[in-house]
């Protein structure tokens, strides 16, 4: 493939637009120019829009040394659309890259992408995106990788930052809305995904590393760009534009739970430093748009905090909503409501005269264990054990539990916590979840020797009111960098750390039997035949779009087939 760029020009042009990001930008541009695809196949169009720092000179340097970099100077614009603009009315290659320029891109990404592209005619490919600094990406796209996806596997991740082939998008003449700090890109994208003929996704890969950084346009708009504004372009240029490609029904709705959301995002706490009048005309606008695309199967699929905010607005109830806005997500999720086996988060109004629906409070679904294994080594004879884990929204302290498998007894061991200041999701932080434990095989068993035999390594997080216990699986390990096994520079003790076949990390105390060699077999070939099961469920797109709807919509709607779906998925 490079060779015959050299004669015929570039296979990707990578199109960066750049204002103020001096920190940021050399590691940007490093990330292009060390493509293994090879220089010579890429051509990068940078457009500086009017940067006030020394992201216009690390540019000029740039190009100076590297003739495949253009930079195109321009006023600034208000916003990354115009120099998008630019830049693609100066592409030349087929193949077109989105990057933004505080970000930066895996060494094989632009190789990867064009050979699947290549490959299997693509439209659009998408690439495993990771965060930096705390940005939370897009992940159910990224699951697996796959040579066609439909449309309803790829929509959440709305963003350009992806590879186009460029006739596509001189087709349908696609060009990005400028002045705009935020959410220029979704349209673009939007009516890409619906006429692109084949679209990829390459999972199995980190491509695009994507940053979080204070000071961005879009961080400034956000904070003083109008609402109602937001609110009628994401109605008139996202949710107007699925109607036109999607009859009423699941397959609509699937893809429009993304844009409902949206419109429910301005009822954040800044919301309520508005005017009254002001905070009114947002309801307003909003509850019009909600009562226009709101449906009872979208409504099941929002999350709570969504759910309730969207409920409020379509049944007008301002003054409530005003207090669950109020609410934060501490006193939410802290010490939620328990009944029986149902968690329902602590928001204003549970079940009062504003009769806002239990599932709107209900988090039970939303209660998971996550964790990551940064450590587990043996030396001489003790387990040592590093990484974090927390319920999510609601927190909770970690204990070790060690459980003889396939059916033995199970032993307790208790850990000392550490903080994790930078640990939160999109609701919640987590800044004491952290954890190690020193774990003397010695006395694990009650104070006596841990048996002979393979022992399961779990983790049960709890808060007293709320526990959960689930085993490590090797996908847990932190960054696949973890330190497992014996510890290097030690004796053998009496236990080692290892991965079973099916993928679950134990502790080996003595030497393995056969009966525990041959069940650990078995019970590999039993999670394959789940996961075949339901690779051959999704093989034709009704079966795709039941899996979607199982992950994405309340399992209620589609009965028992939809339970076992997920039953066999976990």
């Amino acid at each position: 493939m490079a060779s015959s760029s050299r004669d015929t020009g570039p296979v990707v042009s990578v199109l960066i637009p750049v204002w103020n990001v001096e920190p940021y930008l050399p590691e940007c541009l490093d990330s292009v120019v060390r493509q293994t695809i090879g220089l010579d196949s890429i051509e990068i169009i940078a457009v500086d829009d009017g940067s006030t720092d020394r992201s216009a000179d690390i540019l000029d340097e740039y190009a100076a040394r590297i003739p495949q970099l253009r930079v195109i100077h321009e006023p600034n614009s208000g916003g990354p659309g115009r120099p998008r603009n630019v830049a693609l009315d100066r592409a030349a290659g087929p193949y077109v890259f989105f990057l933004d320029a505080d970000d930066y891109l895996g060494s094989e990404a632009l190789q990867r992408l064009v050979a699947t592209a290549e490959r299997n005619g693509s439209d659009i490919v998408l690439g495993k995106m990771v965060g930096v600094g705390g940005r939370h990406v897009p992940t159910r796209a990224f699951q697996r990788s796959l040579d066609r996806a439909d449309i309803e596997q790829v929509y959440a991740t709305g963003s350009v930052l992806k590879l186009f082939r460029r006739a596509l998008l001189e087709r349908l003449r696609l060009r990005f809305q400028e002045g705009l700090s935020s959410n220029e890109d979704g349209a673009f994208t939007a009516q890409a995904y619906f006429e692109a003929g084949v679209i990829s996704v390459v999972a199995d890969y980190d491509c695009y590393f994507a940053r979080l950084r204070p000071g961005s346009q879009t961080k400034r708009h956000e904070q003083k760009g109008d609402p109602v504004d937001y609110l009628h372009r994401i109605d008139s240029q996202r949710m107007h534009l699925v109607a036109r490609y999607r009859k009423p029904g699941i397959a609509r709705d699937m893809l429009m739970v993304k844009h409902i959301i949206e419109i429910l995002r301005p009822f954040r706490p800044r919301w309520l430093a508005r005017e009254p009048e002001d905070r009114r005309r947002v309801f307003d606008a909003a509850a019009a748009i909600l009562r226009r695309w709101n449906t009872k199967r979208i409504a099941l699929a929002l999350a709570p905090w969504d759910a309730i905010r969207a409920h409020c607005l379509e049944h007008a109830l301002e003054l409530e909503l005003e207090d669950i806005v109020a609410c934060p997500a501490r006193a939410a999720f802290g010490d939620p409501i328990v009944e029986g086996r149902r968690i329902f988060a602590r928001y204003p109004h549970f079940r009062d005269a504003a009769a806002i629906p239990d599932r709107c409070f209900d988090i039970t679904r939303r209660v998971r264990l996550q964790r990551r294994l940064a450590r587990a080594v043996t030396v001489g004879g003790t387990l040592q054990l590093s990484g974090h884990a927390y319920l999510s929204l609601v927190g909770g302290s970690t204990t070790v539990v060690l459980r003889g498998w396939p059916l033995g007894p199970t032993w307790q061991c208790a850990t000392h916590p550490t903080t994790t200041p930078k640990l939160r999701d999109q609701q919640t932080r987590y800044p004491n979840a952290g954890f190690s434990a020193s774990i003397d095989l010695a006395t694990a068993a009650g104070g006596r020797p841990l048996p002979a035999g393979a022992w399961s390594l779990l983790l049960r997080v709890g808060t007293g009111r709320v526990e959960r216990t689930e085993a490590v699986r090797v996908g847990d390990l932190a960054a696949r960098r973890a330190a497992i096994g014996p510890a290097a520079g030690h004796e053998p003790g009496p236990g080692v750390v290892y991965v079973a076949p099916a993928g679950d990390v134990r502790v080996r105390i003595g030497r393995a039997g056969p009966l525990t060699a041959a069940l650990e077999r078995v019970e590999w070939a039993y999670r394959r035949l789940g996961g075949l099961a339901l690779r051959v469920l999704s093989a034709s797109r009704p079966g795709r779009l039941l899996r979607l709807a199982v992950d994405e919509i309340n399992p209620a709607l589609l009965g028992r087939f939809s339970a076992i779906a997920i039953a066999v998925e976990a």
